[in-house]
């Protein structure tokens, strides 16, 4: 097992409770092959993770975290200084964070819109 596959076992149960809450849009699977397709980053922490990735839009980039979970303590202190820090060290004009709106509140963000959502009855 490589020390990659024990980090993203270890973190997983986190990045799951993630993914149930945001609806299951991607399974745990499908974030593994995008950041190993180098289409997203993988973050581990002690007790919590993220995943992030870099959006150039045509007058921005942006550091986009899509993914938390785990430990909220340690998401607050110590994962905002490293995703500043591997924001501008990417040259990003940006940072965005997808999720709950009480990430609004725990990290002292603008809100810039709002996601809507309605099932499709099929």
């Amino acid at each position: 097992m490589t020390p990659f596959d024990q980090e993203w076992d270890r973190c997983s149960p986190w990045l799951q409770a993630a993914l149930d809450h945001a609806g299951n849009l991607f399974s745990l699977d499908d974030v593994k092959q995008s950041v190993l397709r180098g289409e997203a980053m993988f973050l581990p922490g002690i007790e919590a993770a993220v995943v992030a990735e870099i959006r150039v839009f045509p007058q921005k980039r942006i550091f986009n975290c899509w993914l938390a979970g785990g430990d909220l303590e340690e998401l607050k202190l110590a994962f905002a200084p490293t995703v500043r820090r591997y924001a501008k060290k990417s040259n990003c004009d940006a940072i965005t964070i997808q999720g709950r709106p009480g990430w609004q509140r725990v990290f002292n963000m603008k809100q810039k819109g709002v996601v809507l959502t309605e099932e499709v009855v099929k």
